[in-house]
């Protein structure tokens, strides 16, 4: 998660205890740098719980982490998964497509391969590893974190964030003088109308 995840998150613990200690500078920075290897949705979810058992005073890092780890070892389905903020780094789709070009006799033949992202709910949901089956098999979807450094995933970001705003600033305008929707209806008189339909069998 990021570093303003992590603070808003100490924002919920400080309302929702009467105790803390986060005034403390290194248990702050702690709690932050314990809060930033996670994942913001199922740290949410995990500080819920905690606090379901202690709410008088901030429960402790090794409880916190015991709940995201129980949490994470839940079944789930898939399709239940979804991300509560907006993830930049996959652009909330939960992987990123990589293309390698394989040497086929004389030409070269584009290979994509998936990568999920490690920093998202719906991203994780897509971390698969053969080896760890009963039945083991050689496949496996690594993290994109495999692939790129820091400055490659902040490219990422950047490039997911531009995109997006560009997608907003977009407005759709309809010109509706060229459609017959919404025009009044033509004056017509009264009899005209009855020549035209004639005598009606009700």
């Amino acid at each position: 998660m990021l570093e303003t995840q992590a603070e808003r998150l100490i924002e919920r613990l400080k309302s929702a205890c009467t105790y803390n200690r986060f005034d403390e500078p290194r248990v702050h920075a702690e709690y932050i740098r314990f809060l930033m290897r996670h994942d913001y949705d199922t740290m949410d979810e995990a500080i819920d719980i905690a606090l379901e058992e202690e709410s008088r005073n901030v429960p402790a890092i090794s409880l916190i982490s015991k709940k995201y780890h129980e949490i994470n070892k839940r079944p789930r389905r898939r399709a239940d998964v979804q991300n509560q903020e907006y993830c930049a780094v996959c652009d909330n789709k939960g992987f990123v497509l990589m293309t390698k070009h394989i040497k086929n006799g004389d030409e070269e033949l584009p290979y994509q391969y998936v990568l999920y992202c490690p920093f998202c709910a719906v991203g994780r949901s897509h971390a698969f590893d053969g080896s760890q089956c009963r039945e083991k098999i050689p496949y496996k979807v690594p993290p994109l974190t495999k692939y790129f450094d820091d400055e490659g995933i902040e490219a990422l970001r950047e490039a997911n964030l531009k995109r997006r705003k560009a997608s907003e600033d977009i407005v759709t305008r309809i010109d509706f003088g060229d459609l017959a929707i919404g025009q009044p209806m033509p004056d017509v008189p009264e009899a005209e109308l009855w020549d035209e339909v004639g005598d009606l069998p009700f």
